[in-house]
């Protein structure tokens, strides 16, 4: 059983009674994408943890999918993401790139935020790519992807004004949603060339006064015939 209301200190809860259980999601979680996470994770939790106590609560950072914390929470994070977004059908999309029009329509097809389908992207290795999420002007996470071989700037770095993450923190707006920018823009790495680009999709998130950017590594480009 899935229900809403209020919750204190948590996105969700799970309450288990022998082969039963129920699901609270918190109702300030408007968002649908986010409360189908919740929904898969608890799922997770249910099904994979079963000598758990029986009340289960999910503070809000073990929901994203992100998040990487000790114990069980993985598991029920992986739980979540293949229930959600199935690795096989990600992977028919190896060589299409991460655009701007994919993510939106994996997100939209999927019915998860466009911050889940990127990192589940990314994650899978569906292309070689990483996620780079900044807030107010520095970079505040990043994921690489497993065949992504360069390093990344370190959070807390300002974004580098050559970006299209820059664009938007710096006008408020950005008209490049999917550029080739400077590979040493976003790469903090010796075996980088200054002449190198990396592919670049925004998506600007106002609210949480944030972007994430998608970085993909172009088959026939300097990065990709790097040979590290």
């Amino acid at each position: 059983l899935v229900t809403t209301g209020p919750l204190l200190g948590a996105s969700a809860r799970l309450v288990r009674r022998g082969s039963q259980g129920v699901i609270r999601v918190d109702s300030n979680i408007l968002n649908e994408g986010q409360r189908r996470f919740c929904v898969a994770h608890e799922l997770g939790h249910f099904i994979l943890h079963e000598k758990r106590g029986q009340l289960e609560l999910c503070a809000s950072e073990a929901m994203f999918p992100w998040y990487r914390s000790s114990g069980q929470e993985p598991e029920a994070d992986a739980f979540a993401g293949e229930l959600v977004m199935p690795e096989e059908l990600f992977r028919r999309l190896s060589g299409k790139g991460p655009n701007h029009e994919l993510l939106e329509a994996l997100a939209d097809t999927f019915r998860v935020t466009i911050t889940a389908a990127a990192y589940r992207y990314v994650e899978l290795g569906v292309d070689v790519c990483a996620v780079v999420v900044c807030k107010g002007g520095s970079i505040k996470w990043f994921r690489a992807g497993p065949d992504f071989r360069f390093r990344l700037r370190a959070p807390k770095t300002l974004v580098d004004g050559r970006t299209c993450a820059a664009d938007l923190f710096r006008e408020g707006c950005s008209a490049k949603l999917d550029e080739d920018v400077p590979a040493e823009a976003w790469l903090d790495d010796v075996h980088v060339e200054s002449h190198w680009t990396i592919r670049e999709a925004l998506f600007p998130m106002p609210s949480y006064d944030s972007t994430l950017s998608i970085l993909s590594v172009v088959p026939g480009s300097g990065l990709d015939k790097a040979d590290l």
